[in-house]
Order: C-alpha cells, then structure tokens, then sequence
C-alpha cells in the first residue's frame, strides 16, 4: 500500500510539471504573423538606413542639392559640393537668398548681397555685396562646412533617427524617377533613403543636421556621392574658385578710420582747390601687417558755382596716419571774383585678406589625391 501512494504521487508531481511547461511554450509563441512581419519589416528599414548612413559616411565627398526661386521666379537648383575633408564649392539657399561658397585649406570664403550682409550687422554691406569676403561660419546661419561634411551629417542623421519612434510601421514611397524609398519622419524633418541594395540617403532635411539654423536652409536637400570624373571636377573647380576669388574683404578684421587734419588750398584766378587730409586707421584683428585700403571722398561747395566731389585711395600700414590729397576744379564765371569755398571730407577703410593661391591649390591635390581624385 505505501508504494502504490508514492506512485501516484510521482505522476500527479509529473503531469503538473508538464503543463506548467506548456503553458511557458504558449506564451512565447504569442505573437501573430502579422505582428511578425511588422517587425521584420522595421528590422529591414533599420538595415537600409543604417547601410545608407556608412555608405555617406564613407564617401570621399558628394554633392547637396537644393531648390531656390531665381529673380523671374522660376525654380533653380543650387549645387553645394563638399569633401569629407570639409573643401567645399558651391552655393547654399540661406532663407531664399543665394549665398556662393568656397572653402579650402581652412578658410571659408562667401560672396552675397549687399542685403545680405546689412543683415549680418556688417557696415560695409555695399562693398562686401561686389566681391568675395573670407570670413568664418559665424556670417550663416549655420556651419554649413562642418554639419554638410558627409561623415558629420551621417553621424548626426543616425542620432536623429534613433531617437524616432522604434514600432512606426515603415512608410514607402517612389521618386519621380521611379526610386523606391523609405520615408523615415521625425518632427518635422524627414530623412529618405533608398529600399534597394545598395541602399544611399536620396534627401533629409536640413533641420535634422542643425535643428537651430538648419531650417534656413529650406525644407529638403537631396544628396548624390562624388567619385570618378565627378570628384575630379570638384577639385578643378575649386582650383578655379581659389585663383578666382582674387583680393577679398576681410570680415573678420575690424577697421575704423577718421580724419585728424584737414587743409584746404584754393589757386586765385584759376578755380583750382586741392584738400589735403590726414587719414588715421585703427585695425583690430586679422593678419599682422596686412594693409588697410583708405578711400578719401571730399565733397567741395562754393557759393554760386555749386558743389563738386573728387575721390583718393591709398594703401596704409595698420595703426597709422596717411596724408592724403584731392582736387577739383570749378569753372570761373567772373575771374576778378571771391567765391568762398568748403570742403567736406569723409573716409572709410577696409582690409583685404591675403591669399596664398599656390600654396592651397597644392594642399588641394595633395587632399584629392587621398580621396582618389
């Protein structure tokens, strides 16, 4: 009798051990198919952004596209190439205005509107908006040289992604073209890459690379790899842009200038009057011993013969005084006359960056002979 009991015992302990082992088994198995393919389809989004984000990340340089409306208002696309380096030609659509760009051996180079840099606070905005001005990325919005380089913006771009929501179900879309792609939202930023192998980033928005300054960039830019001829190019082109940027305004030197003498001589009986001023300049900043470039505008009135303006330019050392000389010459209408005259001057000041042409176009080829240029 006692070992019939232990018997029963021994399979009741056994088959309560059974199903505690079937009911764990059904309740890993829980998950629907089409639960199932929801995640397996996140997980091959997930794999195509992350493939697409080495492959920039990875590419000796490429090239952002963007739209801008032209005078007429017609679109026009823009082209901004840049290396992984940070050399970079082109032109960014800074809130609708055109800003051109040239970066190469550290120095950042821009050539916009006089409007534009009125907007930026700088005084010269007439002069800056005829030529090219070296300057840093404190004049756009934002740094364009560094959150556009491809391995940067592949770094911020993952960052970006990660932090969207992980069970979105995947969103596909096709391009105008025909391209597939994946259209990955955050906010109000986007980021599209391609469904097929090998997968690339096709577009993302600007604010997903710079969420402050980025939106004034516009809403989208569309980014290509450079290789082969293409990259060849961009290093022909910036070759090209560096001897062709010439004697630019140097934004990040501060001059001021004022008149400290004024002498005023007038020649009796022949309507001649030569002003004489003495030109003092203060710089702060920029390349020790660079010239400042002193313009002298004197405007001459004299009662009767009306008003006249002649114009003087010279170049100064920095922190000195320049005497400078302007003439006009009135037309008498009563030689045996007094005619009593004023002269008004006025000057300004600006400095121009210098340039060192060879020594950068030989760190260009040294840099794309690195990236297979």
């Amino acid at each position: 009798m006692p070992a019939r009991r232990l018997r029963i015992g021994a399979v009741a302990f056994l088959c309560c051990f059974v199903a505690g082992c079937d009911v764990a088994i059904d309740g890993a198995a829980g998950i629907s198919p089409a639960e199932q393919q929801r995640v397996d389809r996140r997980a091959e989004q997930r794999g195509a952004v992350e493939s697409a984000l080495k492959a920039l990340e990875q590419a000796p340089a490429v090239v952002y596209k963007s739209t801008i409306k032209d005078a007429s208002g017609k679109p026009a696309e823009l082209l901004f190439r840049i290396t992984r380096n940070g050399s970079a030609h082109g032109a960014l659509p800074v809130d609708g205005q055109t800003v051109q760009v040239v970066s190469a051996d550290k120095q950042l180079y821009l050539a916009a509107t006089p409007e534009y840099w009125k907007a930026h606070g700088l005084g010269n905005s007439d002069q800056y908006g005829t030529n090219w001005v070296r300057t840093d990325s404190t004049d756009l919005p934002v740094n364009a040289v560094e959150v556009l380089n491809p391995r940067k913006a592949a770094s911020t771009l993952r960052t970006a992604v990660s932090a969207m929501k992980p069970l979105t179900d995947p969103v596909r879309s096709k391009l105008p073209d025909g391209t597939e792609v994946y259209d990955i939202r955050s906010g109000p930023g986007a980021l599209q890459v391609t469904t097929a192998a090998p997968h690339r980033v096709v577009s993302f928005a600007p604010s997903l690379v710079d969420a402050a300054g980025g939106k004034t960039l516009g809403a989208e830019m569309r980014v290509e790899p450079l290789a082969g001829d293409a990259l060849k190019k961009l290093q022909t082109d910036l070759d090209g842009a560096i001897g062709g940027v010439g004697q630019p305004f140097d934004a990040l030197t501060q001059v001021s200038v004022s008149v400290v003498n004024d002498k005023l001589d007038c020649t009796d009986f022949v309507g001649s009057c030569r002003a004489t001023i003495d030109v003092a300049n203060t710089v702060i900043g920029g390349v020790s011993g660079t010239p400042v470039r002193l313009t002298l505008t004197v405007e001459f009135t004299a009662q009767s013969l009306g008003g006249q303006t002649c114009t003087a330019d010279a170049n100064a050392a920095p922190d000195t005084t320049t005497s400078m000389t302007c003439e006009v010459k009135f037309r008498l209408p009563n030689r045996n006359a007094s005619y009593q005259v004023q002269a008004k001057p006025s000057a300004r000041g600006e400095v121009r960056a210098p340039v060192d042409v060879n020594g950068a176009r030989e760190k260009l080829k040294s840099e794309f002979a690195t990236l297979g240029g």
